[in-house]
C-alpha cells in the first residue's frame, strides 16, 4: 500500500521519528550512567571455526593451551605449553605453520607460558624454564633473539601484553627466593600491593608501572605433605586459609597506550599513564552485593562440587593453572581442602567486576559478577574514551582469550575428556537489542 502523506512531509516525519529515536537513546545512556541502569545491547555473532582434536594431524592434537593471540591479518598463534610449541592457524582454521620444539637452545621451550604479538607482527614467548627468557620469533617463525629473565626479580603473569615498541605488560607473577637469601624482619606495609610490571626486549630487566590495590597477605594455615605409595615424603607445600570472592587483578591495553586497571571490590577502573600515574577513571553507579548467609552457603557447595566433580578427580591446579597435581598426591590435596573450605573468610560484599578486556576496535569490556557470585553476569561495553556503550546480557557471547581484527575472538575449551581445543568466532554486529 502507497503511503498518502506527501513526501516532503513523510520527510519531515522520518527525520522527526528518527531524532526522537536518537533522544532517546542518549536520554536512557545518560540514565544509565548516573543511575546505574543498563542500556540493552545484542551480539550478533557468526561461527568461524574450531581447531583441535583427540585424534587427528599431530599440529592439531593439543598437551596444554596455555595461550592464544591475533596478529594483525587475523591468523591465531596458538602456545602448547603441553607440547613446547606454537601453532599458526589463518582465519579459515588452516595450518600456516608451527615454530618451537622442546628443548633449551635457540628457538626451543622449556616452559612456555605465555606470549604476546607486537606491532610489527613479532611473536614473543615467555618461557619460565629456568633461569627463563623472551624468546623472539619473526612473521615467519624464524627464531630471532632471546632476552634472559631474571627470576629472582620477578617474573612475567600468565597476561602478557604488548605496550608499544618492544614493550610488553603484565601483572605481576612469581619471584623466586633463593635459600639463605637475605629478607627483612618484617615485611614492608605496601608488600601485598600487585605489581603491573613492563618487561622490555632491551635486557633493562623489569620495570614496575603501578603497584595495585590488594587484600593483607592470606595466612598460611596448615601444611600439605604428599606420599607415595611407600608412604615417603615426596614434597610439602603451605595451604593458604581459603578466601571466597577474591578481588581479582585485570588490566588492558588501550589504543593510546594508557593501561586500563580493575583491582578493587567497587565498579572502578583506573587508567594508568606512561609514566604509572592515574590519567583518568571509569566508573558506573552499580554497588557491590552484600554476602548474606545463603550466598555462604551456596559458595561453600560450589567449592566442594568442584573438587569432588567426576571431572576433577583426575588433577588439581595449582598455582593459578601453572602447575597440577594428579593421581594420589591431587586425591591427598582434596581430602585435606574438603573440610578447610567449612573455615573459609568471607568479605562483606562481592567484587562488581568479574573480568575486563580490551576488543580490537579498543572499547573496553567490563564483565560483571552475577548475582550471588553464581554464573555469568552481564558485559558492559566502554569506548576507549570511557564513554558507556551498552551492556551484553550474561547469554551473549562473554571476553574471549584473544580478540582480534574484524571482531574475532577466540576461546579456549575443553571437552567431557579434557581434549583441548580453540573456538574462533567473528563479532559481525554491536548494537542496541
Amino acid at each position: 500500500m502507497r503511503s498518502t502523506v506527501p513526501p516532503r512531509r513523510a520527510l519531515l516525519l522520518s527525520c522527526a521519528v528518527c531524532l526522537c529515536f536518537v533522544v532517546a537513546c542518549e536520554s536512557q545512556r545518560r540514565d544509565a550512567v548516573t543511575d546505574g541502569s543498563d542500556l540493552p545491547l545484542a551480539a550478533v555473532t557468526e561461527a568461524m571455526y574450531t581447531v583441535g582434536a583427540f585424534s587427528g594431524e599431530d599440529w592439531e592434537t593439543f598437551g596444554r593451551i596455555a595461550d592464544v593471540d591475533f596478529d594483525a591479518s587475523g591468523n591465531l598463534y596458538i602456545l602448547d605449553e603441553g607440547n613446547y610449541r606454537v601453532v599458526v592457524v589463518n582465519r579459515d582454521g588452516a595450518l600456516v605453520r608451527t615454530l618451537g620444539s622442546q628443548g633449551e637452545g635457540p628457538g626451543e621451550l622449556s616452559g612456555p607460558t605465555s606470549a604476546a604479538i607486537l606491532d610489527d607482527g613479532r611473536l614473543v614467548v615467555y618461557d619460565m624454564g629456568f633461569p627463563g627468557a623472551l624468546e623472539v620469533f619473526d612473521q615467519q617463525g624464524t627464531f630471532v633473539s632471546s632476552t634472559p629473565v631474571d627470576p629472582l626479580s620477578g617474573m612475567p603473569g600468565q597476561l602478557l601484553l604488548p605496550l608499544g615498541g618492544d614493550r610488553m605488560v603484565t601483572t605481576g607473577g612469581m619471584t623466586i627466593r633463593m635459600a639463605g637469601q637475605d629478607e627483612p624482619d618484617e615485611p614492608p606495609e605496601d608488600a601485598h600491593l600487585r605489581d603491573i610490571d613492563i618487561f622490555s626486549l632491551g635486557g633493562t630487566g623489569k620495570e614496575v608501572l603501578y603497584r595495585a590495590w590488594n587484600l593483607p597477605p592470606d595466612e598460611v594455615v596448615e601444611d600439605f605433605t604428599a606420599t607415595n605409595a611407600q608412604g615417603q615424603n615426596v614434597f610439602t607445600m603451605g595451604l593458604q586459609r581459603q578466601r571466597a570472592f577474591r578481588p581479582w587483578l585485570h588490566i588492558g591495553v588501550l589504543p593510546d597506550g594508557r593501561v586500563a586497571v580493575a583491582d578493587s571490590v567497587g565498579y572502578r577502573v583506573k587508567l594508568i599513564g606512561a609514566d604509572g600515574s592515574v590519567t583518568g577513571v571509569i566508573q558506573r553507579d552499580i554497588a557491590p552485593e552484600p554476602v548474606t548467609e545463603a550466598i555462604q552457603e551456596g559458595e561453600r557447595a560450589r567449592r566442594i562440587e568442584g573438587l569432588t566433580a567426576e571431572s576433577a578427580s583426575s588433577r588439581i591446579s595449582l598455582m593459578g593453572g601453572l602447575e597440577e597435581l594428579s593421581g594420589e598426591a591431587a586425591e591427598q590435596l582434596r581430602e585435606q581442602m574438603l573440610p578447610m573450605i567449612e573455615n573459609m573468610l568471607f568479605p562483606d560484599e562481592i567484587p562488581v567486576v568479574a573480568g575486563m578486556a580490551v576488543d580490537g576496535e579498543g572499547r573496553l569490556w567490563i564483565a560483571r559478577t552475577a548475582p550471588g557470585g553464581d554464573g555469568d553476569g552481564p558485559i558492559d561495553i566502554m569506548s576507549a574514551q570511557g564513554d558507556y556503550i551498552g551492556t551484553l546480557p550474561p547469554e551473549a557471547p562473554r571476553i574471549p582469550d584473544a580478540f582480534g581484527p574484524d571482531g574475532l575472538m577466540a576461546y579456549i575449551e575443553t571437552d567431557e575428556m579434557d581434549v583441548p581445543s580453540v573456538r574462533v568466532i567473528r563479532l559481525a554486529a554491536l548494537g542496541s537489542s
